[in-house]
């Protein structure tokens, strides 16, 4: 393939997860990248080999893509520094990374192969209380658990083709769980100071789920919680307060159903103010303020951005069918 082609086509690959430039720029010869992948049920796996580059997720890169999942990366070869949310990162080969396609990132990577999994938020939602926690986290290669684990997601991409779909469907499953087990024992080791119970209590997880489920709820509210849990509510801002509180935890909740909502809507799609009142969000300029604050643009700035990425997925012959896939096989939420 010609170097413009191939450009062309990785830009292409890559526009639902990053936008990317600086391609080869510090390299003598002309970008090369080829990538390889598989669809696992909810799940994608993939192989992607590619000269160095910049990746950026801004908050319009969020909306314009519309999806919200989780990426874990092996990297065989390469690596990168950068930033995910506010959080330093550095990557060399033998590491494993993670990040929440929900929040912003940017890093600049050498030439480099890598092995990735992409795995919908609501997979981890079951078993993790803050998802959103793993982004910027990285496992040095080095660890017991990166090498355990680089062990498993090069055997899950070298046999994917072959397994059947009920094969799938069961190997999905026992990889999020092992996933899932190890980055909370990581999450545990690299906050030693907070409460283990918040990612690991199943009465916590119960409590997660049923705010989960209440978020367009009018009367949801602490002492609503509390008392369907029978719990005084000192005891349930206690095992909150690791995550910024209850209050906030409701709020930053709502607040990325109604991202989504507006990433996830045409031009016919429901008003801004219909969102906010869906979320329980609070007059129009509350949400437009709560909202730019958490995401750093406007609610209207999101909606246009959607649009535009739709308008993109249109045309078949781009990488946007990877979009429409992401969002088709993304397990429900609970509403």
């Amino acid at each position: 393939m010609e170097a413009h082609a191939n450009v062309a086509a990785w830009r292409e690959a890559v526009a639902t997860l990053f936008d990317v430039d600086e391609l080869a720029a510090d390299e003598p010869g002309p970008f090369r990248a080829d990538i390889s992948s598989y669809a696992m049920g909810p799940v994608l796996i993939g192989l992607s080999r590619a000269s160095g580059q910049r990746f950026r997720r801004t908050a319009e890169t969020i909306a314009r893509s519309g999806v919200d999942h989780i990426i874990l990366q092996l990297y065989l070869r390469g690596g990168y520094d950068g930033i995910a949310g506010d959080r330093p990162i550095r990557v060399r080969a033998g590491d494993i990374c993670l990040f929440d396609l929900a929040q912003t990132l940017e890093t600049k990577a050498t030439a480099f192969e890598n092995v990735t999994l992409v795995v919908p938020r609501p997979m981890f939602g079951t078993h993790l209380l803050r998802v959103d926690d793993l982004h910027g986290l990285v496992l040095p290669g080095s660890s017991v658990i990166a090498r355990l684990l680089a062990g498993h997601l090069t055997a899950l991409f070298e046999f994917a083709p072959r397994m059947s779909l009920d094969e799938c469907q069961s190997v999905v499953e026992g990889t999020v769980s092992l996933l899932a087990a190890c980055l909370r024992n990581e999450l545990e080791r690299s906050d030693p100071d907070a409460d283990h119970a918040v990612t690991a209590g199943p009465s916590l997880m119960r409590i997660r789920q049923y705010i989960e489920a209440g978020l367009a709820r009018d009367d949801l509210s602490a002492s609503s919680i509390a008392a369907h849990f029978g719990l005084s509510r000192a005891s349930l801002y206690r095992l909150f307060a690791p995550v910024g509180g209850i209050a906030d935890y409701i709020r930053s909740r709502r607040l990325h159903r109604a991202f989504f909502d507006l990433a996830n809507s045409g031009a016919r799609g429901p008003r801004i103010s219909e969102v906010a009142r869906r979320w329980q969000l609070g007059t129009d300029a509350h949400f437009a303020r709560s909202f730019k604050a958490a995401y750093g643009i406007t609610p209207r700035a999101a909606r246009e951005a959607a649009l535009l990425g739709m308008q993109r997925g249109t045309d078949t012959t781009n990488g946007a069918t990877i979009s429409r896939w992401m969002r088709e096989i993304a397990p429900p939420r609970a509403d």
